[in-house]
């Protein structure tokens, strides 16, 4: 009993980080982020991470302040006062919560240990959705949520293909340096298959940017033991599209949709996109008439009513009371929401995580890129995206940058570069 207890007071923060992925489908992963949240002032004061604590609060505030600040600015005269200052001052909790991930999870046994739960669970999601897909119930009696997939994510079915496709890094990587060839190449096509029968084309870009990213992976030298295994993957990759195709509805109606762009007419990109035309529109003019810091964060619904065509889908479908809820893509969202201002603290950020990136040794690189990659999948700008700002991705961007945090040596970084 006594091992028990100190076994779980050395991997506590392991099991909380898991705990978060796990409760994803039920929208309650903020409850695993709160912990690490009230950890922080503990941590801060304490002898043994103080040092750390501090040295990465510094590391993680100008990347912080590129997310933060626009939506201070946003706020002054924003559509929806109550909501953009709430929001604004609740997303506090993401950088105290990065933070604390970054010193309670810096060994490495318990990264390992996130990774290992991370790629379980996200194997579970793939075999429940498959089975929701045969029986239409999933292995909890979760119904199909009408045209969508859903499996556990019965509060948030339309996360279900594209959360898995942003998380499969973790998968991947776990399976590459821990399973045998074989094992990570089933692994890879069972997460592709579930992402394809999901029905999100946002989930098939990721995808295919995982792919491709693993292409050139594969062609490394560190990487020749799965490199004949490697050359099985276009077959699994087509059998799968293919059982897809065939055993999915969802899927058949998304890719004729989605044929629906070769027309080339306006009206065929609106069916094609899912009628996501007059948002980009809106989104457009929003920006046009508010250029320097937008018509508030998170209050895209309450601007979208004075741009809104009187026949608008999305304000007939929520009772003329509101509109749509955001942009759809995180560059209009930022430039919507927080004009110039917001557009160009992104670019700003972006580059400062990538110049971060570009510092880490590489070991470091190798042991933070699963968690990287997922957040360059969430951020990706060429795709459709869920509201940037809202609590689910923004609990999610930060828990990703908190994991990446806990690889870093931000001391030993700044003197690395002071000697070169």
């Amino acid at each position: 009993m006594k091992v028990l207890i100190r076994k779980l007071q050395q991997e506590w923060p392991a099991w909380v980080a898991i705990a978060f992925i796990a409760l994803l489908p039920f929208n309650r992963s903020g409850l695993a982020l709160a912990v690490f949240v009230i950890a922080f002032p503990f941590l801060w004061r304490s002898p043994v991470h103080g040092e750390r604590t501090r040295q990465l609060f510094a590391w993680m505030l100008p990347l912080f302040l590129c997310f933060w600040v626009p939506m201070v600015l946003s706020s002054f005269d924003s559509y929806d006062p109550g909501k953009s200052w709430s929001q604004s001052l609740v997303n506090l909790r993401f950088l105290l919560a990065a933070v604390a991930m970054g010193v309670l999870l810096h060994p490495r046994s318990l990264r390992d240990r996130v990774l290992m739960g991370a790629a379980l669970i996200l194997l579970f999601w793939a075999v429940d959705g498959f089975i929701q897909l045969i029986f239409g119930y999933d292995l909890f009696g979760i119904p199909i949520h009408g045209d969508r997939l859903n499996a556990l994510f019965f509060k948030k079915y339309q996360f279900y293909g594209p959360v898995m496709a942003m998380l499969s890094p973790l998968l991947l990587e776990y399976a590459r340096r821990r399973w045998n060839g074989w094992a990570w190449a089933c692994a890879f096509a069972l997460v592709l298959g579930a992402v394809m029968i999901a029905g999100m084309r946002s989930g098939w870009v990721a995808i295919a940017m995982v792919i491709g990213v693993y292409a050139v992976l594969m062609s490394r030298r560190e990487n020749r033991g799965l490199r004949r295994v490697t050359m099985a993957v276009p077959a699994l990759l087509m059998l799968v599209v293919a059982l897809s195709y065939a055993a999915s509805p969802i899927f058949q109606q998304r890719v004729a949709t989605t044929l629906e762009l070769t027309r080339g007419t306006e009206a065929a990109l609106n069916v094609a996109s899912s009628n996501r035309v007059p948002i980009f529109t809106n989104a457009w003019s929003m920006y046009q008439d508010h250029p320097v810091n937008g018509v508030g964060v998170r209050a895209f619904p309450a601007a979208y009513l004075e741009y809104a065509a009187p026949d608008d889908p999305h304000v007939a479908a929520l009772g003329g009371k509101r509109g749509a809820r955001h942009a759809h893509n995180v560059v209009l969202e930022l430039m919507a929401d927080m004009g110039t201002i917001g557009l160009l603290a992104g670019i700003a950020g972006a580059l400062l995580g990538w110049r971060r990136w570009r510092r880490m040794r590489p070991d470091q690189k190798q042991d933070a890129f699963p968690f990287v990659l997922a957040l360059a999948l969430v951020l990706f700008p060429v795709n459709t995206h869920f509201a940037l700002y809202g609590t689910y991705i923004s609990t999610l961007i930060w828990f990703l940058v908190g994991l990446w945090g806990s690889v870093i040596e931000p001391g030993a970084s700044t003197r690395q570069a002071s000697d070169s």
